[in-house]
């Protein structure tokens, strides 16, 4: 079975193979759509069949840097989402000044969510 450590590492992958093909639009934007849709529904997949409480609250685990710095990462990724859609929707109504915004702000996702992918993996607990 494939836990979600492994599923994260294939989507950002394959978010990379969307990132080198931009002008092949029908791989692109489907790809890009479901890494968002992954990365939102990740926490909530964790929410639901995690021992969060016993971890975070009774092993005080709620109080390490790691958790912290992921989490401030998160709220990033998130943010940095969040503008590649804004700038993607501008794009699609033909501003061609949004290219360079949005490739810069991909560049930036791609470093957030592998240093995303890099602290989760960390506190990641096998159980």
């Amino acid at each position: 079975m494939l836990n979600p450590f492994v599923l994260a590492c294939f989507s950002y992958a394959l978010m990379l193979v969307a990132f080198y093909r931009p002008r092949h639009r029908y791989f692109h934007i489907p790809v890009m759509v479901a890494t968002i849709v992954f990365d939102v529904s990740m926490p909530i997949f964790l929410y639901t069949h995690r021992h969060w409480w016993h971890r975070l609250i009774e092993q005080d685990d709620i109080f390490s840097f790691g958790i912290w710095m992921h989490f401030g990462l998160l709220i990033t990724l998130y943010a940095l989402e969040a503008a590649q859609i804004w700038s993607a929707r501008k794009i699609l109504k033909g501003d061609p000044l949004a290219r360079t915004t949005h490739h810069m702000q991909a560049r930036a996702l791609l470093l957030v969510r592998a240093l995303v992918l890099v602290t989760g993996g960390v506190q990641a607990d096998p159980a």
